[in-house]
């Protein structure tokens, strides 16, 4: 009996492949939502920096607390602006999360088919090799008691 061999076998290795790209974009983009979560800490920790520093201090005078001021809209006009890039990251992610789960979904039944059909060329195997063992047994039990 010939050896096993998968018919679609080029067809799952490029189903894998795709499935690792879209994996690893999908890492690309936890990645930049982690750089966007770092940027909307620091802003918050310069923002608490500056206002303790001017808190921190005896004496403020009116260029001072306005230039806190113009830092606080400042930092807020970038909170927003990070919130919203925040929230089309994770909808990014999200539509990533999907193209992913259909790779895998197309891997997963490739190898079920592939699967079933090794059990179904190993049960004809089995079947062929039992077959050929009883003829064999067959023509040496004829042999010896036709003799």
């Amino acid at each position: 009996m010939k050896q096993f061999v998968f018919s679609l076998e080029r067809v799952l290795h490029l189903r894998q492949a795709q499935a690792r790209i879209e994996e690893v974009n999908l890492e690309r983009l936890y990645g930049e939502r982690r750089a966007i979560e770092a940027r909307e800490q620091s802003l918050g920790d310069q923002r608490r920096h500056a206002e303790s520093e001017v808190r921190g201090r005896g004496e403020t005078n009116a260029a001072e607390l306005a230039a806190l001021d113009a830092f606080q809209q400042h930092v807020q006009a970038e909170m927003q602006r990070s919130l919203r890039t925040h929230a089309a990251c994770d909808g990014r992610i999200q539509a990533q999360l999907q193209a992913v789960t259909g790779k895998r979904r197309e891997v997963k039944l490739l190898e079920k088919l592939k699967s079933q059909r090794l059990a179904n060329w190993k049960s004809d195997f089995d079947r062929e090799v039992t077959q050929q063992t009883e003829e064999s047994h067959l023509a040496k039990w004829n042999r010896e008691n036709i003799k």
